[in-house]
């Protein structure tokens, strides 16, 4: 095979791999973002334009139709690579921006799970204490009556016939359960808790329930 026979077959080679590889190309532009296969559509009609030559350009000049259907060729191939790469790396980006969002939605959800929580703590917190004010209102009121049942003088004994008759043992038990006129005259400190108490409760006093027998001296001496 002579020399420019050679170099014309080299020639329709190279215009034929240009022509496929820009086909291909095509193909691939279709898959890729609109604003990332415009750059590359360039290359691509490069490409076209280089394998686009008549069987007699190949006759005239082989040497110079195949160079510059490598050359396309090749502008075309770096341009494909960029355009998959430029595509590879927005798609990063976005999937990394998709999980910041996710991301930001989980803590936004858990932030008002643990905002509902802690109302939720501080309004049970509230609850237990009006109960425990409850129970320990409750509680002083029971102390109070108890104080009050405890320093109450005894109710008169129902007079017997016995009495009537002027038996003295019953004359005695009935003198018995009369408060004691010295009692109401004794000094507060004479008086026993009890009897503080009732004293405090008449007097209009409050909170005296729990107060030990000092304190109710001092309250009833400061009245």
């Amino acid at each position: 095979m002579s020399k420019s026979a050679k170099q014309e077959r080299a020639a329709r080679e190279a215009v034929e791999e240009t022509a496929a590889a820009a086909k291909t190309a095509k193909k691939t532009a279709k898959k890729l973002p609109k604003k990332v296969a415009r750059p590359l559509q360039d290359a691509i009609d490069d490409a076209r334009d280089a394998a686009d030559v008549s069987k007699k350009d190949v006759r005239k000049a082989p040497k110079k139709v195949a160079k510059r259907a490598r050359a396309a060729a090749a502008r075309l191939e770096k341009a494909v690579a960029k355009a998959v790469q430029r595509s590879a790396e927005k798609a990063r980006l976005r999937e990394q921006a998709e999980q910041a969002e996710a991301a930001a939605r989980r803590a936004e959800e858990e932030a008002a799970a643990a905002k509902a929580e802690s109302k939720a703590r501080r309004r049970a917190a509230a609850e237990a204490e009006k109960a425990a004010a409850r129970a320990d209102r409750a509680a002083r009121e029971a102390d109070d009556e108890l104080a009050v049942a405890l320093g109450e003088p005894e109710t008169d004994a129902p007079v017997s016939d016995a009495a009537a008759t002027g038996g003295a043992d019953v004359v005695g038990d009935l003198a018995a359960s009369q408060p004691a006129t010295d009692e109401l005259d004794a000094p507060l400190s004479a008086l026993t808790v009890a009897q503080l108490r009732v004293r405090a409760r008449d007097a209009g006093l409050t909170g005296y329930s729990r107060l030990p027998k000092a304190q109710l001296v001092a309250r009833l001496t400061a009245r």
